[in-house]
Order: structure tokens, then C-alpha cells, then sequence
């Protein structure tokens, strides 16, 4: 009999402390859940061979041709491929480090034979000390259109396990010493 009083004495117990573990683990999962973010805006400098506005006296640049075609020149610069490093800012400006939330970094390929198509495959790597963590973007789209869309296929830290799409949009285009300097906009929407 005293077997049976105290297995009765441990089932109160152990039916709090079961669910002292729920209510903590779904607390967990709450603060990751706000944790996750819905939506990132940022503008994304590019500079053509050479720039001065970056801080690395040596880095004359942020985009690079890397691969040409077989048979050079084919028209809209078919089969070339460009590797870049691109600053990523909360403005359009690259004056004040506090303004940075990153960089971007992969690979553009012209792709498109009939047109000027690219093809992208690049990883922002981003911190704006809210959120941080990689995006990774994977995608295609005429050069021309103002508004250009592609997949997020993926993520780390606090974007792990997420999905969604990018728009781009160039929102600033010049030739400085040169080179082509341009700004864009993105506005990416996520999903988990």
C-alpha cells in the first residue's frame, strides 16, 4: 500500500514539472518566432573595375569580369561571367560605417542570348544589429526592367529555414573615372 501512496504522490509532481518544461520550451519558441523577420529593405552599391569610395585602398572595385565567352564579342556579352563583393547600406551612401548592414557576395552571368539577361547567384551576408545572418538568392531577369524579381532560397542565423522573393530595383546609375557606379534597392519579403 505505501508503493501506491507514493506513485500517487509523484503523479501531481510530475504533471507540473511536465508542464513547467512546455510552458518553457514554447516560451523559446515564441522569442524565435519574433526573432524571425518578415520584411528587410537596404541599397546595395556596385562599382565596375574601379572606386575610390571604398575603404580598402586596395579594393579598386567591387564587381569584376572573371569569365568570357568562347567567341568574343557575342551580343548582350553572352556566357561573361562577374564576381562581386558589394557593400550593403541602410542609405544610399557609404560615408558612415554605422549606415552598413553588410555585404553581398557571388556571382552575375549574362545568360540571355536574345537579350541582356542575368543570371544571379549571390549570398547577402547581413547584420543591421536587429537581425543578422545569410540570405541566399538564386535567380534570373532582363537587365532592362525597372523592377526585377528573384527566389530566396534559403538562410543562416536569423533567417534559417526561410524562403521568399527579392525585388530590385536600380535606383541610381553613373560613369565616375571610368567605371559604373550604381545603386539599388531591394525589398525583400520572407517567409518561414
Amino acid at each position: 500500500m505505501a508503493t501506491q501512496t507514493s506513485r500517487d504522490n509523484l503523479t501531481p509532481l510530475l504533471i507540473v514539472a511536465l508542464g513547467l518544461l512546455l510552458v518553457v520550451s514554447m516560451g523559446s519558441t515564441i522569442a524565435e518566432a519574433k526573432k524571425k523577420p518578415k520584411k528587410l529593405s537596404f541599397f546595395m552599391f556596385i562599382a565596375v573595375q574601379n572606386n575610390s569610395f571604398l575603404d580598402n585602398p586596395k579594393g579598386q572595385f567591387t564587381s569584376v569580369l572573371s569569365g568570357e565567352g568562347p567567341v568574343t564579342p557575342q551580343p548582350f556579352a553572352f556566357a561573361n561571367l562577374h564576381t562581386f563583393d558589394n557593400p550593403l547600406s541602410k542609405v544610399m551612401s557609404l560615408a558612415d560605417q554605422a549606415d552598413r548592414v553588410g555585404r553581398v557576395q557571388g556571382w552575375y552571368g549574362n545568360c540571355g542570348q536574345s537579350t541582356l539577361t542575368l543570371c544571379l547567384a549571390q549570398t547577402f551576408a547581413y547584420n543591421d544589429s536587429v537581425y543578422a545572418g545569410t540570405l541566399s538568392l538564386l535567380g534570373s531577369g532582363v537587365a532592362s526592367y525597372p523592377v526585377k524579381y528573384a527566389p530566396i532560397v534559403g538562410g543562416t542565423g536569423d533567417f534559417a529555414f526561410c524562403r521568399g522573393v527579392a525585388e530590385q530595383s536600380r535606383v541610381f546609375n553613373a560613369i565616375v573615372n571610368s567605371e559604373e557606379n550604381s545603386w539599388f534597392h531591394y525589398n525583400i519579403t520572407l517567409k518561414y
